[in-house]
């Protein structure tokens, strides 16, 4: 039976959880949020939000049951708030369930297949000039332009003003956990933040400028921070476009593998209930 849960609750401790747990690391990342929305039955299913705004996390154990989908359903909707369209993601067995049984508020054409990482251990790829540092002040506003066509680029995601690119900088580097990439120039030619939740450090805003790509700057980038996080005790992941071969590439040349795909979706709450409800 669907139920209210906290952050304590058991099932975050089951078997079919923990091996999930890497690939879900957002639900952990949410677990901060003074907006925390936790539903679940306590064995089969999670669903998960910070805030309104940010994508909700479905978590089902593998081979979720079908007599268990209208339950989840209801459940989904207690998540559907009065923006356009509220982001979802899950795995790709669910999505599937959930167009087969015809829930018809999901919006098919905003589908997106995200690839989920990790390494165990750092590969060294092939060497490039440069080397990794933290960035200075000055160079604030080129890692400000860098974050911002990253997000013009980014498929499924909201382009963001330069003004929130300045922000968001501004509080990575303050984070201390921001690299870069200085080629031979001492140029700044990739960018990588991470942020830690528990024992997992989930690698993002990684982004190089379309001038400089395919030159290794950010195999190199990622292999020396993953190394550098794994000497440290933590697990390294990420989260990829699972059919963009060229970042994908750099990251398994850097020692990361493939746990799998997640389903990125949006629903409206103005569209109509599922057939036969």
């Amino acid at each position: 039976m669907l139920k209210k849960i906290d952050k304590d609750n058991k099932i975050f401790q089951s078997t079919e959880y923990l091996k999930d747990k890497t690939k879900f690391h957002v639900i952990a990342k949410n677990f901060s949020s003074s907006d925390l929305m936790l539903y679940s039955d306590e064995e089969t299913y999670i669903i998960c939000r910070g805030k309104i705004g940010w994508p909700t996390w479905i978590w089902t154990i593998d081979n979720f049951p079908g007599d268990k989908i209208n339950e989840l359903i209801e459940a989904l909707e207690y998540y559907l708030s009065d923006e356009e369209k509220d982001k979802f993601t899950c795995k790709k067995e669910l999505y599937e369930q959930l167009i087969s049984k015809g829930y018809a508020k999901i919006n098919t054409d905003d589908y997106f297949e995200m690839g989920s990482l990790y390494c165990k251990e750092a590969k060294k790829p092939k060497e490039c000039d440069g080397l990794i540092s933290k960035p200075l002040d000055s160079e604030k506003d080129l890692l400000t332009k860098y974050w911002y066509e990253d997000t013009l680029e980014m498929v499924g995601v909201d382009a963001i003003s330069l003004e929130q690119a300045k922000e968001d900088v501004e509080a990575m580097m303050e984070s201390n956990n921001l690299y870069v990439w200085r080629n031979a120039n001492n140029k700044i030619v990739s960018m990588v933040y991470y942020k830690v939740v528990d024992d997992e450090a989930c690698l993002n805003h990684v982004y190089t400028p379309v001038e400089e790509r395919g030159k290794g700057y950010a195999a190199n980038l990622i292999y020396y921070l993953t190394d550098k996080l794994i000497k440290s005790g933590l697990i390294p992941l990420l989260y990829t476009d699972y059919n963009y071969a060229p970042s994908n590439k750099a990251y398994i040349n850097a020692g990361y593998e493939s746990t799998g795909i997640l389903i990125n979706f949006s629903c409206s709450k103005e569209k109509i209930k599922i057939k036969g409800k």
